[in-house]
C-alpha cells in the first residue's frame, strides 16, 4: 500500500515549440482561468523568455514555470501545479530549477509576485530564499469578492567567494 502513494519520479524538461496548447491547458487547469493563445505566444516570445514543465511518468504533464532572464535579473512570471498534483513537491522542483536556470543565465536576482491569500507558495517561496520586498494593493481580481494584494517578492543570489 505504502507503494501506491508514493509519488512518481518528476522530471523537469524545457517547454518545447508544439507544447503551447498544452501549457494554455495547464495554465486553465492550475489557476481556473485561461491562458489565451495570443498572451501566450506574445510572453514567450519576449526576450529572454522560457519555460519547463514538469512531467510525471512519461506522458503526463504535473505543472509548469514561465519565466524570464534578462539583464542580470529573472522574473517568474507563472507557475503552477494541476489540483491534483499539489502538496506532492513538484511546485518546489519548478522553483529549484526555475532558480537554477535563472542563475545560469547569469541573474543576480529573483523576482515574483504572489496573491497574499496564497500561504503555501507564500511558505514556499520563503523556504527557498525569497524575501518580501513590496505588496500591491487589489492586484489579483477574484470572482466573487474583492480583490487581492500582490506580494513582491525577490530572491537574491548569494556569489560564492572561491
Amino acid at each position: 500500500a505504502a507503494e501506491a502513494r508514493r509519488p512518481a519520479v518528476i522530471e523537469i524538461r524545457p517547454a518545447a515549440p508544439a507544447d503551447g496548447a498544452l501549457l494554455e491547458a495547464l495554465y486553465a487547469e492550475c489557476f481556473g482561468e485561461p491562458l489565451a493563445t495570443a498572451t501566450r505566444e506574445s510572453l514567450l516570445a519576449s526576450p529572454g523568455m522560457w519555460a519547463s514543465i514538469a512531467w510525471s511518468g512519461a506522458q503526463v504533464a504535473a505543472g509548469f514555470v514561465i519565466a524570464r532572464s534578462i539583464a542580470g535579473e529573472a522574473e517568474i512570471i507563472s507557475i503552477g501545479v494541476r489540483p491534483d498534483r499539489r502538496r506532492q513537491g513538484v511546485g518546489a522542483m519548478l522553483l529549484a530549477d526555475a532558480l537554477y536556470r535563472a542563475v545560469a543565465l547569469g541573474a543576480d536576482a529573483i523576482f515574483l509576485e504572489v496573491a497574499e491569500d496564497n500561504p503555501g507558495a507564500i511558505a514556499l517561496y520563503r523556504s527557498t530564499g525569497f524575501e518580501t520586498v513590496g505588496r500591491r494593493p487589489d492586484y489579483y481580481p477574484r470572482k466573487s469578492r474583492p480583490p487581492v494584494a500582490a506580494l513582491i517578492m525577490r530572491h537574491t543570489v548569494k556569489k560564492s567567494d572561491s
